[in-house]
């Protein structure tokens, strides 16, 4: 007998199984974990099928045997092959980013029984009160002793829902690799809670449970690194064919989708920034000051430029200065430039660059500006200070708070104007679905819009406007559009292409990249379109679901 394994690697498209021996006597089943050997070394692997007979079998290894027990259901052989075909990856490779570097000391795991269950539908629930009534649901299950999978976007989000069950246990990108296994296999054996961002969600069909938070939230997209996987369709994958039973809860609605929004029961207040407007306080209107001061009860202020400001801009000539490694502007943080995107730090400048003038302050600034002002001019007032950092932003919020945001704008962060408006809706309601009194200072046209977006009928007006503007202009969920990322200027396609779109800000060692919006016919299927694009994938990344459009 022959096992056709996925080994635990990272390898080029197109290198995807091995075939080893099977010695007599050893039990080896679809979805086991092995040890093989590979070249001079021993490394754990998949099994994705168990042959009488292999092309190979002159030339395969022995098996060297179990990983301590460790066992998988058999549908996640079929949920690797199907990520591998939509993120054009080998399978080793998503693999390899799925468990990552399993502990070399072998741990006796006991063998988990996986039985087969019938494809389940996704519910979806769209709540004001939704991490409430996520955690209801866990604790419901948990109770039945189902073993549950939580899936959040935010890693502050995920530990304070672990924190809220008893005994969850966490996985986070930012866990060392032993302590991730061990996370993730003891969850596997013992049931209980597993709470996770994306990096977990591979495990759902291990799960009888998957709860999976803000549906609308792209930040469940892998969308820097190789291979570009969606936590969410991953968690769909296996509702559909592995039977986990998964729901959704959330806040907004999708573009994409026709439910109705629940209203928000929040106390909104609109001031609008006037930009020649002076205060002893920077980015603070008067009225604002008013109403910070009258509140009785705890007062947070979020403003989402950190460090002393946001640029260093020429008030004379507005030169700015740039990062010299990547191009982008820097940010006055600590007495340094820095460099928000890739980390660059360096002497802050004294002079401009083009004109020498002295007077380098004609930025939006920062939120250590306004601590400073604020202790001088409001002694007796007590505010907690906090940035767009997702911790801070993540951080509860006390019912009789006031929460009020310095430039509401900002909240979207640095996004693609095509989908500005649409995450700075979902941006703001989130914020309000977790306040009971709500500040925005903002200019006129946000003014106009933000209120109507704490409504069900507010969010359904919008929604269709939304979709008929990317509807003439084909864009998603309008229409279906791929991306590809090459690093020539030149791309062959049969299907229509847009571009190319230069990527900004590239370090000097990063080579140049290019974007190509790809738009097949509206009655391709996807295996077609899977098909047709899986040759260009070796020449370039191709996202078939991308959710930055020129990035």
């Amino acid at each position: 007998m022959f096992a056709r394994v996925v080994p635990a690697l990272r390898t080029p498209i197109g290198v995807e199984y091995f075939d080893y021996s099977i010695p007599e006597g050893m039990e080896i089943v679809i979805g086991e974990i092995v040890l093989v050997p590979f070249r001079r070394r021993s490394i754990p692997a998949l099994v994705v099928d168990v042959m009488a007979s292999s092309p190979y079998a002159e030339k395969a290894k022995p098996v060297f045997g179990s990983y301590g027990g460790l066992r998988f259901p058999p549908s996640m052989v079929g949920l690797l092959e199907w990520t591998s075909r939509w993120t054009f990856s080998s399978r080793p490779t998503v693999l390899s980013a799925w468990v990552r570097r399993l502990p070399k000391r072998i741990p006796e795991l006991q063998r988990v029984s996986w039985p087969e269950r019938a494809p389940q539908p996704v519910r979806v629930s769209w709540s004001a009160e939704s991490e409430r009534l996520l955690i209801e649901k866990a604790s419901e299950a948990l109770h039945d002793g189902k073993r549950v999978l939580i899936v959040t976007p935010q890693k502050a989000t995920a530990s304070r829902y672990a924190a809220a069950l008893s005994n969850a246990r966490l996985l986070l990108s930012d866990l060392a690799d032993g302590a991730a296994f061990r996370a993730w296999s003891e969850w596997q054996t013992e049931g209980g809670a597993l709470v996770s961002t994306r990096v977990g969600a591979w495990l759902a069909p291990c799960a009888d449970l998957v709860l999976l938070d803000q549906p609308e939230q792209d930040d469940h997209k892998q969308d820097e690194l190789t291979p570009r996987y969606d936590a969410r369709k991953l968690v769909i994958w296996s509702a559909q064919h592995a039977g986990s039973l998964v729901e959704a809860i959330g806040i907004t609605p999708t573009l994409a989708s026709e439910d109705p929004a629940p209203s928000l029961n929040c106390r909104l207040q609109i001031s609008v920034r006037h930009p020649q407007a002076r205060s002893a306080i920077p980015m603070m209107q008067a009225d604002t000051l008013n109403t910070i001061r009258d509140h009785e009860g705890p007062r947070i202020i979020i403003h989402p430029i950190r460090g002393q400001s946001a640029r260093f801009t020429c008030r004379d000539c507005g030169w700015q200065a740039m990062c010299p490694s990547c191009g982008f502007p820097t940010s006055a943080i600590g007495g340094l430039a820095v460099c928000r995107r890739c980390g660059w730090k360096g002497d802050a400048p004294i002079q401009c660059g083009a004109c020498g003038g002295l007077d380098l302050g004609k930025s939006l600034p920062g939120v250590e500006r306004l601590k400073s002002a604020w202790a001088k001019h409001e002694p007796e007032t007590p505010v907690e200070w906090r940035t767009m950092a997702v911790d801070d932003m993540e951080k509860p919020i006390p019912t009789d708070a006031l929460v009020v945001v310095t430039d509401a704008n900002l909240l979207a962060g640095v996004v693609e104007d095509i989908r500005r408006d649409e995450r700075l809706m979902v941006a703001i309601r989130r914020l309000a679905s977790r306040s009971t009194q709500l500040l925005l200072q903002t200019d006129e046209i946000l003014a106009s819009k933000a209120p109507a977006w704490l409504t069900s009928d507010g969010v359904s007006s919008f929604r269709r406007a939304e979709l008929a503007l990317r509807r003439s202009f084909r864009y998603p969920p309008a229409v279906r559009m791929a991306k590809a990322i090459t690093t020539t200027d030149v791309f062959a396609c049969p299907y229509e292409t847009r571009g190319p779109f230069p990527v900004a800000f590239r370090t000097k060692n990063q080579k140049p990249r290019f974007v190509f919006h790809i738009l097949p016919p509206p009655e391709a299927t996807l295996e077609e379109i899977e098909r047709v694009l899986a040759p260009l994938a070796k020449s370039a990344i191709i996202d078939l679901d991308p959710i930055a459009f020129f990035r």
